[in-house]
This record gives structure tokens, sequence and C-alpha cells, in this order.
């Protein structure tokens, strides 16, 4: 079964609601006030059967101006277009209004009724139809069918139908394996069954039991029910109107103009970059309506000075869930003139400037290349992305077609796949030699210093801790730098520090000989080696790490100094079964002081274990060769 959307256009009182009774019956003016005043107010929609295997649902859409929003809010999602143009009047205001925002949304298909024919005779509407075909020649509407009609009499009625199924059949069929989105246009509740929203299914499909995202709040929703046209169903699909019954909601939460799309799908944000399809240049911060999807968003449009072409930024005053790609139109805020469509190509970032990859962007979208799109909004990120990530950024396209995407692209050595994640190749190269300059000034200042910080070096690259830490396993199996505990270093530096420390060593073990229980601090350190106070703190870390100085407590110790303690120890436990804290006093000849946190240590190290007050000693201290 093949579904699609028919949407109805033209000025008001052309007779487009009242065609839609004449082909199936149902009145779309479902208001008081629209019956009252002969005119629609609101979105009106109706089922069309147009054989077998193929159903259409209408949305006919307001044509009096004051209710161009509502009209728009039914424009968005269409795959077929009804341009109705009354034949006592002819093309009027609303007429070229309504065509014109048709193309600015991008619809592709459509014909073109002539109504009221029986208040025309045959001259006049040859000139009608003469004035209507050079009103559309420049439009997708050039070649479109014209249909003769009179909602009235019903005459012309069934040859209109026939020419729809016709044009029906030659539309491409929605994508029903694709993400799950509706936008939603209406919102009621039903006694016993709470809130029940409707839509067009723009995409993939959904069923009874299954839960989905209400955007922009994010909120996870389960579907308690369906229903198409009025007949109970377990499920909905690409290109059919759907009533959907919605758990877990208040009626205060959601409103027309909001979505319902799968989980992991689209992005929210406030601000958006877009492509503009208007040449007339605009004041930069100027207020605008952005009409997308079944809502109206109020926000500002500001000009990226470094664009070759109409790249925009769009700040919005409350956040909007799009995808890449879904086209908009916008209108000044007052005067509500319009200015043009554009496309949703990202989520705006931090920077004001427009960045190489944000212009390929852009230059993608302008051309229709999905997968430049993709591949340039991977190399913008420094975050390594899952397959699951970059099929969010892609909008709404089917998962086979975003994963053959990344293939093509992995295997061109366009992206990288690290550890099962992906970055771009340009981005990985960009990394690198930021990484290996940052080294080598940072080897160039502190000449003494074994290496920069693993942190210091993340933070300074804007990497996320995981990202960080799968490019640098690629970085230290490539060799271009290597690891000391905490410290990054390049390669040709640690063979040089490697000769500074092992004679920093051999200085320290001669000049420190005599130090005794003192504790090795920055005084005393630049005193015994003849080092300057910033060279000795540097110095004092170097040997801490190469395990010359220990840490015992808060002081430091010269490593042969415990040596010496751990053998005096061993051979006092030869002939002793107990140790306590004065007796190791005595045996160092130094205070209580520096006695306890030394037999602290002596526990810590497994050399001694404690018994009440005492210490006995362990294997360790007692196996001890002399």
């Amino acid at each position: 079964m093949k579904y699609i959307i028919i949407g109805t256009a033209g000025h008001v009182d052309h007779g487009k609601s009242a065609i839609i009774k004449a082909l199936t019956g149902t009145d779309t003016d479902r208001l008081k006030e629209e019956k009252l005043r002969g005119i629609s107010i609101d979105l009106g929609f109706a089922s069309l059967p147009l054989g077998e295997q193929l159903v259409a649902g209408i949305v006919d859409v307001p044509g009096h101006e004051r209710f161009l929003k509502n009209m728009l809010a039914g424009t968005g999602g269409i795959d077929l277009a009804m341009l109705v143009i009354a034949a006592d009047e002819g093309v009027m205001p609303q007429t070229r209004e309504h065509l014109a925002m048709l193309e600015l949304y991008g619809i592709k298909h459509g014909l073109v009724i002539i109504n009221k024919i029986d208040k025309a005779d045959d001259e006049w509407l040859e000139l009608v139809e003469g004035e209507i075909r050079e009103f559309v020649s420049h439009t997708f509407l050039k070649d479109a069918p014209f249909c003769r009609v009179s909602a009235q009499t019903g005459a012309g009625i069934e040859e209109l139908r026939k020419t729809m199924k016709e044009l029906a059949d030659t539309l491409p069929v929605r994508d029903s394996n694709a993400p799950f989105r509706l936008w939603i246009d209406r919102v009621f509740t039903i006694k016993g069954y709470g809130i029940v929203v409707t839509g067009s299914v723009l995409s993939g499909q959904i069923k009874v039991g299954d839960t989905c995202r209400l955007q922009p709040a994010g909120t996870i929703v389960r579907v308690r029910g369906l229903e198409w046209h009025g007949d109970k169903v377990n499920e909905v699909i690409a290109g059919q109107r759907a009533a959907i019954n919605l758990a877990g909601l208040e009626m205060e939460e959601i409103s027309r103009g909001m979505a319902l799309s799968a989980v992991c799908r689209g992005e929210v944000s406030q601000i958006w970059d877009v492509v503009a399809d208007w040449q007339q240049e605009i004041d930069s911060g100027v207020r605008v309506r952005l009409h997308l999807g079944t809502g109206e968003f109020l926000g500002r449009m500001y000009a990226f000075k470094e664009a070759s072409h109409q790249t925009m930024r769009l700040i919005l005053e409350q956040p909007l869930a799009a995808g890449a790609g879904d086209r908009g139109i916008i209108r000044l805020y007052s005067p509500q003139h319009l200015l043009g469509g554009i496309t949703l190509i990202a989520p705006g970032r931090a920077t004001r400037r427009l960045t190489s990859d944000r212009k390929g962007l852009a230059e993608a979208f302008t051309k229709s290349d999905q997968s430049a799109a993709l591949y340039h909004r991977v190399a913008e990120s420094r975050k390594l992305l899952t397959r699951e990530e970059i099929r969010q950024q892609s909008g709404y396209l089917p998962e086979k077609t975003v994963d053959r995407m990344v293939n093509k692209l992995t295997t061109d050595k366009k992206l990288q796949c690290l550890d099962g994640v992906y970055l771009a190749t340009v981005m990985f190269e960009k990394l690198t030699l930021t990484i290996k300059g940052m080294l080598k000034d940072y080897h160039k200042a502190q000449p003494e210093r074994s290496g920069l910080s693993k942190e210091i070096a993340r933070q300074k690259l804007a990497l996320d801790e995981k990202s960080f830490e799968i490019i640098l396993a690629e970085w230290l199996a490539g060799g271009v730098l290597i690891t000391n505990g905490g410290e990054l270093a390049l390669k040709s530096h640690a063979d040089k520090h490697g000769g500074w420390k092992q004679d920093i060593v051999d200085k320290a073990s001669i000049a420190l000989e005599d130090v005794g229980l003192a504790s090795v601090d920055l005084t005393l350190l630049s005193q015994k080696l003849n080092l300057p106070p910033d060279k000795a703190k540097v110095t004092h870390d170097a040997l801490v790490r190469a395990g010359v100085l220990v840490k015992v407590s808060d002081i430091f110790v010269y490593s042969k100094t415990i040596q010496y303690i751990v053998q005096l120890i061993h051979r006092y436990f030869k002939e002793n079964e107990t140790l306590t804290v004065a007796e190791l006093r005595d045996i160092l000849n130094t205070s209580r002081k520096i006695a306890l946190p030394l037999m602290e240590y002596l526990d810590m190290h497994k050399y001694t274990v404690r018994d009440g007050d005492v210490r006995r000693p362990t294997r360790k201290v007692l196996d001890l060769s002399e």
C-alpha cells in the first residue's frame, strides 16, 4: 500500500474546501466559526482513496492572508500540491503568496485546479487558463496538469480524481525504514484516553506500545493508541495522517509546532546555521519569524562576513528540534514580509567565525550532496563519534544510507575508525601537528622537565577524556611521542632528558651521602647541588620520580638512608621479636617526631606489622640479604 500527503493552496474563497468535500465527502471546515463565516481558518483533514493500493491524506489550508501562519503549518510535509484558482477571479494575492511558499518549502510535484467553471464561459476560461499558465511558467508547476472543475455542480471532479491518481502513482514512496518523525498540527484530549496529537508521518513508522521523543522538550512518551482517518490501527507509516494517543504527558507540556521523533534522531538547539536562498541585504540582528514543520519560531538573523554564499546564523528565542537539511521559510517579524527560504545545516557553534568545514557543509547542502555534508559535519568535530552519533547528526536519513556513506568515507581514508569510533583524517592530522608543536615549545621552555602533564595536554587540545585516550594510543603506537607516567614527551626530548636525568642522579648520589635523616627539601638540595631555587624544584621532582628521594609522611628522605634503616631493622629482628617507636628512635639516634613517620613507612611497605603498641617483623624484612 502506498500513502501520500496532498496539500491545498490558493486564495480565500476559491473553493479549496469545497473541492475536497466533492472528492471525499468530508467537510474539512470543522470549527463553528469556519461554518459561520464560510471560510477556512485552521487546518482541515480528509482521506482520499485513489485506488486499491493508494490512499492520500489531504491537508486543507486556509486561504485568507490573516491565517497565513496556519497555512504554513500545513504545507511543510506534503508530497503533492493542489493550487486552486477560481475561474471568475483568476490569480489573486494569496494565490501568488501560497505558490511562493510552496516553492520555498521545496515542493516538487503538483497540479493546478481551475474551480467554479460554472461561473465562466469558455472564452473567459481560455483567457484565465492562459493567465495562470504564464503565472506558473517559472515554478515547479510549469509542466503540471490543469483540471477544470466545479465543486458546486460536480463537473470535472472524476477527471480530477483520475489526474490525481496518475500524478500520485509517479511519486516516490516515503521511506518507512527511515527514523520516525511527525510534526504535531493538532493537540486535544479525549475523555478516558487522555492526550491525542495529529500530524503527517514524514518518515519511518511507529506502533502501539512504542516509545518516541517529544521535541524540543526531550520527553520520552509512549504510544497508547493509533488511528488513521478514524480507524484504530496497530501502526502508522510514512505518508499517512495519524492520530496518536500519548501516555506520560500533561496538556500544558505539548502544543502545535512540537515534533515526535525516533529517540536517537534530530538535534535541539536555539542557534542554527542556515543557508538562505534570498539575495537581498538584511540588517544584522533583524527579528524574524521562522516557519518550519507545523510551528512558528521567533528569532534574529545574522550574516557571516566570511560567507561567499548566503550562510547565516539564526538565533531563536526558544529551542528548535530539527534535522540537517530541513527546509524553512523566513518572514520579517513586522511588517510580516516574506524574506525567503532557508535550509538548516547544523546547530551553531560558539565561534562567530565561519570555519572552513562549516563553509564546506553549507556548500554541500547548496549542492544537495548528502555524503559531503556528512563528511564536513564529522570533520569539524574534535570528539570521536560513534555511528549512532553520526546518524543523529545526519538528520533523518535512513540508518543504512548513513552507514553506507560512513563505510565509503572510511574506505576512501577520509574518516578513521579508531577503537570503534570515528574521526576525520584531517582532524587527526591537525591534532597530531598541534601536540607536536605544543610539546616542542614546552621542551624548549622547560628542558629540565621530563614532559608535559597528560591532563594539561588534553585540556589544551580541547578533547574529552575518552577521545584523548584513544587518540593518544594511536600516537604512542605510531611513535609520535612517548609517555612516562602522567607525562608526555617527544621521543627526541626523552632521549636527551634521559641523559640529563642520569647526570642529576649521579650528582645527587654523591652530594646527599652525608645528609642522614635530614629532610631533603628545596633549600638543602640547592645547597648540596649548588642550584638556583627555580632549578631546585625541577631537580627535586626529577629525583622523586627517579626514586632517589623517598616521601615519608610530609618529608623527603634520601633513598640510600631508607635502605640503611631497613638493614638496621633486619639485624635488629635477628635478636628481638618486637620493636617500639621508642626503640627505633634510639636505634637511629633521632627524635620521636622522625621515628614515628619512619615506623609508619615500614608498616606501609610491609617490613613490619603492627601488633598493639609494638611491631613484629614480616618475612620481607627477615629474608633480606646482608
